[in-house]
């Protein structure tokens, strides 16, 4: 699938990496973390991974979540009850025009 790509691994690791470009937000979920960055920070292909006012929803494969564990361990770690283990990661991109940011939430189940 188109999300389970260098793209949202990059995005992901720029915001582990600077976490002071993300806003962080839990949504009232115990399993959800979602993220909004400025639109002005270099995504490769935003037009289809950040689509313009729509919402693109992807399970992750198992592979990207087993190859990147210690990455989308961390983003558990954001959620407002990081699960123990968990065995599947959807993620939810879109390009919010007005506000000039991408917003990427991570659902654990």
């Amino acid at each position: 699938m188109a999300t389970n790509s260098d793209s949202i691994y990059n995005v992901l690791s720029q915001i582990r990496e600077y976490p002071e470009r993300a806003e962080v937000n839990t949504l009232g979920y115990t399993n959800v973390v979602q993220l909004k960055i400025s639109d002005s920070i270099p995504v490769a292909n935003p037009e289809i991974y950040f689509p313009d006012e729509t919402l693109l929803v992807d399970r992750l494969s198992d592979e990207f979540v087993d190859k990147y564990n210690v990455l989308m361990d961390y983003f558990n770690g954001l959620t407002k009850k990081p699960m123990k283990s968990y065995h599947e990661v959807w993620v939810t991109t879109a390009h919010v025009v007005g506000k000039k940011a991408y917003m990427l939430e991570l659902t654990y189940e």
